[in-house]
């Protein structure tokens, strides 16, 4: 049973790793683009203090929370 829960672990760190380097390649594009800090939602600026705390965001502050209460 130990071993079934650390390979579950594993998967699921693995995910976690593979869906942040896709927010970071999907940032990276977006400054190439010349369209980073920019929210994809509303087309508004992103606050440079998200920016800081999550620099591979593309949602403002109001738009990810009205996404996160759906």
């Amino acid at each position: 049973a130990n071993s079934d829960t650390e390979a579950e672990l594993h998967v699921q760190v693995h995910k976690s790793d593979a869906n942040l380097l896709r927010a970071i390649d999907e940032a990276l594009a977006r400054i190439r683009r010349g369209t980073f800090g920019m929210c994809q939602k509303c087309e508004q600026p992103i606050s440079k203090a998200r920016l800081e705390a999550v620099p591979w965001t593309h949602l403002c502050r109001d738009c990810k929370e009205q996404q996160s209460a759906r």
